[in-house]
């Protein structure tokens, strides 16, 4: 016997001999596995598990062991899997890519969904490790990339993706064949022409006033077509990047906006399905145009603004917050559970979001919220009402002090958290649930910057920052890694009879 499969329980503990002698590793619900034997009270499975070897790489290796379900609660041997046919689990894995967004979703049915990327290499090495064995000849196929806006922090990181398939070690290479790209329409241009700064108004493309305010209107769809004068320095990298992958397969390029459902006609299935709420278009002169942003009021907040705020918007025009602000908004929604991945919103575009909420136009009321901007200051009170979150997830890292901005700011931690529908919400950040693991002291490997740098105390990353969440539209189920491979900080959420979440017990074999 040697049949495919997926866990049905929430974890399970893997051991290297029977009784449960030897731990091995623990997978998690929705993990694919290889049973090779099922008995009254065990199964045996073949997994892979990473080693570290000597010279500090972590490596797979592919070994059998054993799940034997603990007596109590009993979970029977038959139900703690389920054929990968009949898999009803929806993956959704938020990754540390420090300061930066990147998210995977995973369907059902094996279709996969990359949002952003962060602007390193880390998004690229995860991907290597969770779709190992890749090459340009079996890449793995993507079903579409989703740039939520022009910031480099959220696409820069998947050029790493085409730079990684010549890394000299292979376990870092990934091959990769994204079949869409979609995005928002906005395309930066260079900051500086002829050494004259660019003012704002003028760094996201042609634009036109009207009544007074000022609207984009080149808004772009097909990246490739764009004149390389008309991009700045991280643009111009990724479309070199798309028509690398352009040339192995033909794209397929979309700009997102609001009510855009038929775009993910290839994901959406049954009562698994994406919404496309933002960004909201106004129409100028018969084109879609998308209304330039200005500057969020300085100073302490007082209070939070209300879901029955004027339209008036804030002064100025920012290219940084309207570039932000017109990120595309999506809603993942499979039976009664959703999520809403935010990009970077801000506080004045929140709010046309919060309105529209409101006024019954849009729905945003979802379980899990990937919160705007790595938890900037820059947020709605009332957008976060709305949403009224029961897991939230910022997406944030320090790498140097260029990257500090204090994320995520404590008024937005705090707001997560009044604004709850739960007593007891989740509120996670991708940087906290790393582990680092202290080394004492160090010194670089390279002697030039060695003597430079001279020793220093250090600690390596054990356990990278990772927050895993897994629904079949009945329950959603929540965790993290730690330094200590036998933890894990779990949480379960089940449907009651009328369709609310409510907690319920990890079901761990």
């Amino acid at each position: 016997m040697s049949d495919q499969a997926v866990l049905n329980v929430d974890l399970a503990d893997v051991w290297k001999e029977r009784g449960r002698k030897e731990y091995l590793r623990t997978i998690g619900w929705g993990d694919e596995i290889t049973v090779v034997k099922q008995a009254a009270t065990y199964l045996e499975v073949s997994i892979t598990v990473f080693r570290e070897k000597p010279d500090g790489s972590i490596l797979p290796e592919s070994i059998t062991g054993y799940i034997e379900p603990i007596k109590t609660p009993r979970i029977k041997v038959a139900d703690l899997t389920r054929p990968v046919a009949e898999n009803q689990v929806l993956k959704v894995n938020f990754v540390d890519v420090q300061q930066g967004d990147g998210m995977v979703i995973e369907s059902p049915d094996g279709k996969i969904i990359l949002i952003d990327g962060g602007d390193n290499q880390m998004f690229a090495r995860y991907l290597a490790g969770r779709f190992r064995g890749t090459s340009l000849q079996q890449p793995k196929d993507i079903d579409c990339l989703v740039v939520t806006h022009g910031d480099a922090d959220h696409f820069s990181g998947l050029s790493e993706i085409l730079k990684s398939e010549t890394n000299k070690v292979k376990r870092k290479q990934f091959f990769m064949q994204p079949q869409r790209v979609y995005h928002n329409g906005i395309v930066k241009r260079p900051s500086k022409i002829n050494n004259k700064t660019v003012p704002d108004s003028k760094l996201l493309g042609p634009t036109k006033s009207v009544d007074g305010r000022l609207y984009l209107t080149g808004l772009e769809e097909n990246l490739l077509e764009v004149d390389d004068r008309d991009m700045n320095e991280p643009f111009k990298k990724w479309k070199q990047t798309l028509a690398t992958y352009n040339g192995r397969s033909p794209l397929s390029f979309r700009r997102l906006q609001l009510g855009d459902n038929q775009a993910f006609e290839f994901f959406n299935r049954d009562d698994l399905r994406i919404d496309i709420l933002g960004p909201i278009t106004t129409d100028v002169g018969g084109t879609p145009a998308l209304r330039f942003l200005g500057e969020p009021p300085t100073g302490p907040r007082i209070g939070h603004d209300s879901l029955n705020d004027s339209d008036e918007g804030f002064p100025g025009h920012s290219a940084s917050h309207t570039i932000n602000g017109h990120s595309i908004v999506l809603r993942l929604s499979y039976g009664g559970f959703s999520f809403l991945f935010s990009g970077d919103l801000n506080d004045e575009a929140s709010r046309f979001l919060a309105r529209e909420h409101n006024k019954g136009t849009l729905n945003l009321r979802s379980e899990v919220l990937k919160v705007p901007h790595h938890g900037s200051a820059d947020f709605s009170g009332a957008f976060i009402q709305a949403v009224s979150p029961i897991v939230s997830v910022v997406s944030s890292g320090d790498e140097n002090a260029r990257k500090e901005y204090i994320h995520p700011r404590a008024t937005l931690m705090g707001a997560l958290g009044k604004w709850s529908r739960v007593p007891e919400p989740l509120i996670f950040a991708t940087e906290l649930v790393a582990f680092f693991e202290e080394e004492g002291l160090s010194r670089l490997q390279d002697e030039k910057k060695a003597k430079k740098r001279g020793p220093f105390y250090g600690f390596s990353r054990t356990a990278y920052g990772l927050v895993k969440t897994r629904t079949d539209g009945q329950r959603l189920f929540v965790y993290t890694d730690s330094g200590n491979v036998k933890m894990k900080e779990a949480y379960a959420y089940q449907l009651d009879s009328s369709g609310v979440p409510q907690p319920a017990e990890v079901k761990r074999a």
